[in-house]
């Protein structure tokens, strides 16, 4: 002690006056606690006087350590305090003072006080906008809360949560002092901050010698996920990190989960982790271990009734989301500081579960509320971009309550009985209504075939009240009380139900399940074969450029509209710049419709693209015997970059004998083509007067199955003719063996 004295007194005798490094900023408070941490460029005694006015009048000691060089890291912890208590406080090293500072301890959890949270990530330096995040500090959080509410911060805010990648160089020392600490500066010496490792931080030393965080994870990764409870709040931070993606750590998260389930003072869980499970705006960054953490908050929001969030960021630009039948959000708070992801740079995809992507800077704040009726309240408040600038504006807002009120089950309205056309249905249910006032988010419904029998899905539509992709809502025009479907068979029973969802993630009960039957159709089958690529691209002529057939995200790509496949014309495994694919079908046998003017075509499907750059055409052209284009109809294409069912009806010219369905892919933007269809179509309808009728395996429509159709058949498979569908026995599509054996077995039964 006597030599740090005189090391002292040397020191100042030469003149040299000690500095703060960083200045005084707080962690881990608890109603009774509080950490309070500083840096200085000397080692020195480490105090913190403090009391409840700024006449202070206590002192505490604490402990220093080297960080680099010289400084030395202090850390006091004060104990003894009162929840809910303002104290003042500045920090003391030998002859060098700070300001006096004050915190409010946080309340104690039966006094059902409310609290404010910011929630932020991703503020390491954009050095093509190297203040940022220093705007966002002062010009953003301080600013807001100064004129939403007061400047009094303590009072104002309780927590800092940040989401990873605080620094750009986890192992640069001047990262940590000029580009994090100094900016944050005026706000962590009045709020305790909760960090989570990014992948910029990289688990280096830095990280634990600044933050001293709950020291409740697992034995040995204390400090690399942990939890801390603030009135009716836990929030949990967790190590994403791919060499810390441990079972120990999911096992420590369910029962912390299962801890907060049966804990009557906990009424909401908020997780902060830095990677993201699905990101719109960079897909590149998702990781599968942050779904495995969703998993288990959806599973905890079910078995509890407790809603849930989880914040990340990692990908730069906001994004909210919901899980599709649980009360959690998924929200990206990014980006504080660090360069934009913007739309059109990189991998991107319009993930179901999210309704708002933006490419912006700026923070989330959330206000949750205690008490009879808890609530919270989610915001995020933009700073634009490099086109845009926005001054604090909310661009998103969600309201959320532990006692939701569901809406009340809709009905089904129309199809229903009997006598239903089946080319061109409308679903239609009855009005949203919510007793306790929350709008209409979401609307689901399910199309069954065969519902008597064993009920088969043939379709699951998940429609989400908007959807922010891209700069565009695509869902602006769109009713959630009315879905137009693709066309259904005719003379077939089908039913349905529908069931909405509020803006507070509660779900109405399903409506009753509706029957429907369709008239008989005078419209053929689908003539298209393998039209939702389910076959690969058996079928298809490619003409120029790359095709696939892709499952689920194969190769960044999107989900299926419906099956296990899609097609990518210009492909996104091998791209090019340009496609084309054709599908060639023989009309001939409705010649006495087509020649008598009496036949239309039906054509579409679905279209999608990725970003909203690429487009994907589709075209049907007529063709005479001789395989000569006659006419050809309009393209039916789109830009949105979700899947946009299209379709077109055409009179079919009356030399027609051919129709050859054209698939074009062209890229605009990335080095993806991703000109994306599924679930394709073509039809005929014929006018009544001139259709015969059908009998399968009647091949020279005599009107008796005999031993003459089985000789047209055979010579239909060994001569590789055109496929018929009076041939195809089994409709699977291809005209083989089994069609023969099928066709064997009914003369027989004759």
């Amino acid at each position: 002690m006597l030599r740090l004295v005189n090391y002292i007194a040397v020191l100042m005798a030469w003149g040299y006056t000690q500095s703060f490094v960083v200045e005084p900023y707080l962690q881990s408070a608890t109603p009774n606690s509080i950490y309070i941490l500083w840096e200085t460029d000397s080692n020195a005694d480490t105090r913190v006087e403090w009391g409840t006015s700024t006449f202070l009048g206590n002192n505490t000691s604490g402990t220093a350590f080297y960080n680099t060089g010289n400084s030395q890291i202090h850390t006091v912890l004060l104990n003894g305090l009162d929840p809910g208590n303002r104290y003042y406080y500045r920090a003391v090293t030998s002859n060098l003072s700070s300001e006096i500072y004050d915190f409010i301890t946080p309340s104690d959890p039966s006094s059902e006080s409310s609290l404010k949270i910011i929630a932020m990530s991703d503020m390491q330096k954009d050095w093509s906008n190297w203040d940022k995040y220093d705007e966002i500090i002062h010009e953003g959080i301080i600013d807001y809360l100064t004129d939403e509410y007061s400047d009094d911060l303590p009072e104002e805010l309780q927590m800092i949560l940040i989401a990873g990648d605080l620094v750009d160089t986890g192992s640069n020392y001047t990262h940590w002092v000029d580009h994090f600490f100094s900016p944050s500066a005026p706000l962590f010496a009045h709020v305790p901050l909760y960090p989570v490792l990014g992948n910029h931080e990289a688990n280096t030393n830095y990280y634990f010698k600044y933050f001293n965080l709950p020291e409740n994870g697992s034995a040995g990764y204390e400090e690399h996920w942990w939890y801390i409870d603030n009135s009716n709040l836990r929030v949990i931070g967790l190590d994403s990190n791919w060499d810390f993606q441990l079972d120990v750590q999911l096992n420590w998260l369910e029962d912390v989960l299962t801890d907060a389930c049966y804990n009557p003072q906990i009424d909401f869980v908020f997780a902060q982790l830095h990677h993201p499970y699905k990101s719109e705006l960079w897909v590149d960054g998702n990781t599968d271990y942050t779904g495995q953490v969703i998993s288990m908050m959806e599973a905890f929001t079910d078995e509890c009734g407790k809603p849930s969030i989880h914040f990340f960021g990692h990908t730069h630009g906001y994004s909210r989301g919901q899980s599709q039948d649980h009360e959690h959000l998924m929200v990206n708070v990014a980006t504080a500081g660090g360069a934009i992801d913007y739309w059109g740079e990189w991998s991107q995809a319009d993930y179901s579960e999210f309704t708002v992507s933006q490419d912006e800077w700026g923070f989330v704040l959330v206000e949750v509320n205690a008490g009879d009726d808890p609530d919270f309240t989610l915001k995020r408040i933009s700073r634009g971009n490099r086109d845009t600038f926005r001054d604090n504006e909310i661009r998103d807002e969600v309201y959320i309550k532990l006692h939701n009120e569901p809406p009340v089950k809709p009905e089904a309205l129309y199809p229903v009985g009997n006598n239903i056309e089946g080319e061109s249905i409308m679903l239609e249910a009855s009005e949203f209504i919510d007793n306790d006032g929350d709008d209409l988010s979401a609307a689901q419904w399910r199309l069954y075939k065969n519902c008597e029998i064993e009920p088969e899905l043939l379709f699951d539509e998940f429609v989400n009240q908007e959807n922010w992709y891209f700069y565009e809502d695509t869902q602006e025009s769109l009713e959630l009380g009315l879905l137009s479907i693709q066309p259904l068979d005719g003379s077939t029973s089908y039913c349905w139900q529908v069931r909405y969802r509020d803006s507070s993630l509660g779900w109405s009960p399903w409506s009753d399940m509706t029957d429907f039957q369709t008239t008989e159709s005078q419209y053929t089958a689908n003539l298209l074969l393998n039209a939702g690529a389910e076959n690969g691209t058996d079928n298809w002529i490619v003409h120029e450029g790359f095709f696939e057939s892709l499952i689920a995200y194969q190769c960044d790509g999107v989900e299926p509209y419906n099956g296990n496949y899609y097609f990518a014309v210009g492909a996104i495994c091998n791209s090019s710049y340009y496609a084309e694919v054709s599908q060639t079908i023989n009309i001939s046998e409705y010649a006495d419709c087509i020649s008598n003017g009496l036949a239309d075509a039906h054509f579409g499907g679905y279209l999608s693209n990725w970003g909203g750059s690429d487009h994907p055409e589709m075209q049907m052209i007529y063709l005479d015997e001789f395989h000569n284009e006659i006419e050809s109809s309009p393209i039916l294409d789109t830009y949105n970059s979700s899947w946009t069912f299209l379709s077109d009806w055409q009179p079919v010219p009356e030399e027609t004998a051919y129709i050859q369905i054209l698939l074009m892919g062209t890229r605009y933007a990335g080095s993806d083509n991703d000109s994306y269809f599924d679930d394709l179509f073509v039809k005929l309808f014929r006018d009544e007067s001139c259709m015969t009728t059908f009998i399968a395996g009647d091949l020279n429509q005599d009107e008796i199955l005999n031993i003459l159709d089985i000789i047209i058949m055979v010579n239909i498979i060994l001569e590789g003719d055109d496929y018929q569908l009076q041939a195809d026995m089994n409709e699977d599509g291809s005209i083989n063996i089994l069609d023969i054996i099928t066709l064997v077995n009914i003369i027989l039964e004759m």
